[in-house]
């Protein structure tokens, strides 16, 4: 009888004593999509964050010069889509900038030459 009292004091001391931790923030990954068909690009995003505000632009860049940038904003899922002209053999970066909740947002590029 006293080692299964011991046994249960030794299992409730170490469940008493675990950390918890949280889980870390999750990065929301939009389909960013960067098309071409002749001299239109077609630039499309889909991000979706649960619950959450989301404020985004679309922005198409060739080099350091934005060519075209289409806004959107709704909760929990935000999809934008443009078209616009572009010149044959130049490379264009895609990318998604805004807010998501009250947290600034910043997308990787998407990055591919007409």
């Amino acid at each position: 009888m006293k080692r299964r009292i011991c046994a249960l004091a030794a299992v409730l001391l170490l469940v008493m004593t675990m950390t918890v931790h949280a889980a870390p923030a999750r990065i929301p990954r939009p389909r960013n999509i960067l098309s071409f068909n002749g001299t239109t690009a077609t630039c499309s995003t889909t991000l979706s964050e649960y619950g959450k505000e989301i404020d985004i632009e679309l922005q198409l860049w060739q080099g350091s010069t934005l060519v075209a940038s289409w806004p959107a904003s709704g909760t929990s899922k935000v999809s934008v889509e443009g078209t616009c002209r572009v010149t044959k053999g130049q490379t264009y970066s895609l990318i998604v900038t805004g807010t998501i909740g009250e947290q600034a947002y910043t997308s990787a590029p998407v990055t591919k030459t007409c």
